[in-house]
């Protein structure tokens, strides 16, 4: 059979009340049955200690207690005094020769009457042995002008015995057993509504995951209260609008990714058939063409394969120090050839012979810099000018890279980091550029722990201003 979370809640509250009510029967039982005992003890000792009061009077400093042997009705009175009324065969001599089998669980079987040396006057002499180990045996002092003259012992058990203590023993655990059977039952109760309430947020869990296993990312669950259910219910709905934006982003990647492929493709697949149906001679003007279009598709699938490395993070290693200023030295002298034929000029503003160390994969970072040389040398005019500049803090290296005109559209800044984003789509084909080269450099800054972000340049175009930290965190 298998056991839903509602019974497994259900049947361990109910073991828990159970074993409490349990254990508390077990301890009242053994508390009541020692506490009550202790009550018909401690009353018997004040009865006596009352009697030893009385009893003072019937003491001579020259006979003793002879007047008591003597005068066994004197004795009685006493008791009777106390609340006790002695049974007494109609044939007997005195208060030590009864005859008949005493019953002890009376007071007058179990007290004796003893001289200041604890010798028996009255009463049964195996009184004064604890016969067994539930027996004890209490005195209490008789004294006359502050001097002790006797003693009264009785003897009393220590756990409790009798009929009528029984009695009303079994009354009580009866009732109490009652009392716990309606509390069990009243626990049933709420211990069901209880788990059926918990429970509730999860069957809500339930049925979003298997809506959102069937593709409906719509699904939202009701948050109520504050608990941790209410914080898992938030973060599923969390995941869901996550899951939405992922799905939307995938499928809007994906189109991107085929329309990219499309264009040369269909150039190629055009200039290929023209070729073949005679219209066009192979030439080497047109083979040219068809070698730019695989150049193109190249480029673009390179940058794919380079977006899904830095997606996974793979190949990035940041446990060693690298000198970020040799790397962008000698990234700038392998394009400073083209730039100048672009009559493009690179400034640098900062010390160039001055090593700048951080904790960085030194490929990545190689790829990073190169991307924004490659951006900044495809989107900036000619006559135009790149500005370089490092600055090193306590923690961080700051590293900013700006061009001329043209500059990017307010608007457009926040979209340069999205994959496939062009300011201008027909401009950025015609420079070649497959709109993945800020995105992945996004990817390899985040690798880093560092920051990147776009900005107006002042020298007319673009700012792209990044934050690594000195140490790998």
């Amino acid at each position: 059979m298998r056991l839903t979370i509602f019974h497994k809640l259900f049947i361990s509250l109910m073991l828990i009340s159970m074993l409490m009510m349990v254990g508390m029967a077990l301890l009242i039982n053994n508390s009541f049955k020692n506490g009550f005992q202790s009550y018909l003890n401690q009353s018997e000792v004040e009865k006596i200690e009352s009697m030893a009061e009385d009893i003072s009077a019937y003491y001579s400093s020259d006979q003793g207690w002879r007047q008591l042997q003597q005068q066994p009705e004197l004795w009685d009175r006493l008791l009777r005094n106390i609340g006790e009324y002695p049974r007494r065969p109609k044939d007997h001599s005195g208060p030590t020769s009864r005859k008949s089998r005493p019953d002890y669980n009376r007071l007058e079987a179990r007290l004796n009457l003893l001289d200041k040396d604890e010798k028996s006057i009255i009463g049964k002499r195996k009184n004064l042995r604890r016969l067994h180990a539930n027996i004890q045996i209490t005195k209490v002092a008789i004294t006359k002008n502050e001097q002790t003259i006797g003693w009264l012992s009785i003897i009393q058990r220590e756990n409790i015995k009798g009929h009528l203590a029984e009695r009303f023993l079994r009354q009580q655990l009866d009732n109490f057993y009652w009392i716990a059977a309606w509390a069990a039952l009243f626990s049933f109760i709420v211990a069901a509504l209880l788990v059926r309430h918990l429970l509730k947020p999860l069957k809500s869990l339930h049925s979003a995951a298997k809506s959102l296993s069937n593709g409906n990312f719509n699904y939202h669950i009701d948050v109520r209260g504050n608990d941790e259910l209410a914080e898992l219910s938030l973060a599923f709905n969390l995941l869901t609008s996550t899951l939405k934006t992922q799905k939307l982003s995938r499928e809007q990647w994906l189109a991107d990714i085929s329309h990219e492929l499309r264009t040369p493709i269909a150039v190629l697949l055009s200039e290929i058939e023209a070729i073949e149906d005679g219209i066009r001679q192979p030439e080497p003007k047109y083979i040219r063409s068809l070698h730019d279009q695989v150049i193109t598709l190249t480029r673009l699938v390179d940058d794919l394969y380079s977006l899904s490395q830095s997606d996974s993070g793979i190949l990035i290693d940041t446990s060693h120090t690298v000198d970020i200023t040799n790397i962008i030295n000698n990234i700038a002298n392998q394009n400073e050839v083209r730039l100048t034929d672009k009559h493009i000029a690179i400034q640098r503003l900062y010390d160039h012979s001055q090593p700048t160390l951080l904790k960085a994969d030194a490929k990545s970072l190689a790829q990073l810099i190169g991307n924004l040389f490659e951006n900044s040398y495809r989107y900036t005019d000619e006559n135009g000018q790149i500005h370089i500049n490092l600055q090193q803090t306590n923690d961080h290296i700051l590293l900013t890279i700006e061009d001329s005109a043209p500059a990017v559209p307010e608007d457009a800044l926040p979209k340069l980091f999205d994959r496939l984003y062009r300011v201008d789509k027909s401009r950025s084909r015609a420079n070649g550029g497959s709109g993945l080269g800020l995105s992945i450099c996004e990817n390899i800054v985040k690798m880093h722990n560092g920051k990147i972000s776009a900005q107006h340049s002042e020298l007319g175009g673009l700012k792209i201003a990044i934050s690594l930290p000195i140490k790998d965190d």
